[in-house]
């Protein structure tokens, strides 16, 4: 039974490709929803993760490599060869797992849409804005974490405070990450809650008005980043907040 959400996406991926306006609200939409991608092999580990395991189709006309993403599993009219699968993955994770290769949305249709460059870019800042990674870790890139520089005291203060103030928060990790091919390194706020864009934005403002630059500043809700979890973990760092009476683990 399709979801409303679902509904949405296909009504706007149908007309994506008549104005510049309709393709950025369809990329906004996909960058926040679930698609149908084809992986060689159930997921695992090894030559069985999702970075290694993504099916690529050849698109004839052109020779083009690309890997094919469904909007609805029956825009895929065939049944996949054993142990070929489809899997429902969200688009930031599939975007992740498969980093800057081109990307055709419903390929087998009459109106397929090509992901070039240009839409991964807008994909990347809808992600972005909704407080999420786009990127996974990597042996070519792979991610560093370290306790930030005692220099940001001053901006841990003026967050505890905040969240005793208002008891929104139970639990956070203040972290240095740097990453990627350009090493690029990030403040992050890693918090025990559940994805909120609205906390997200208030925290930055705090963030701000304490002294912080906030383009390198970033809050990241650690249940729906696995990467972010396991780098702390790996690190042996502990919360730097940890509301009395609470317990995670």
């Amino acid at each position: 039974m399709a979801h409303a959400g679902d509904d949405r996406l296909e009504a706007l991926w149908l007309h994506a490709s008549h104005s510049n306006q309709a393709e950025t609200a369809f990329l906004r939409e996909l960058s926040d929803q679930r698609v149908t991608a084809i992986l060689r092999q159930p997921p695992g580990a090894g030559e069985a993760a999702p970075e290694r395991n993504l099916v690529q189709w050849h698109r004839e006309t052109d020779g083009t490599t690309f890997v094919p993403v469904f909007t609805r599993a029956t825009h895929l009219p065939f049944a996949l060869p054993s142990p070929a699968q489809g899997v429902q993955v969200l688009m930031r994770v599939l975007l992740a797992a498969g980093g800057d290769q081109t990307y055709i949305v419903n390929p087998l249709s009459e109106a397929p849409f090509e992901l070039r460059a240009t839409q991964r870019v807008l994909l990347r800042r809808f992600i972005a804005e909704s407080h999420h990674d786009a990127e996974w870790p990597s042996r070519r890139a792979p991610w560093i974490f370290r306790l930030p520089d005692d220099a940001l005291y001053p901006v841990a203060v003026k967050l505890v405070e905040w969240f005793n103030a208002t008891g929104r928060v139970d639990q956070a990790f203040l972290y240095e990450l740097t990453r990627g091919k350009e090493r690029r390194t990030e403040i992050v706020l890693g918090l025990n809650e559940p994805t909120d864009r609205r906390l997200a934005d208030t925290l930055k403002t705090i963030a701000t008005q304490a002294g912080l630059d906030t383009a390198s500043f970033i809050v990241r809700f650690l249940p729906d980043e696995p990467s972010h979890r396991e780098g702390l973990a790996q690190a042996g760092m502990t919360p730097f907040y940890q509301r009395p009476g609470t317990s995670r683990h």
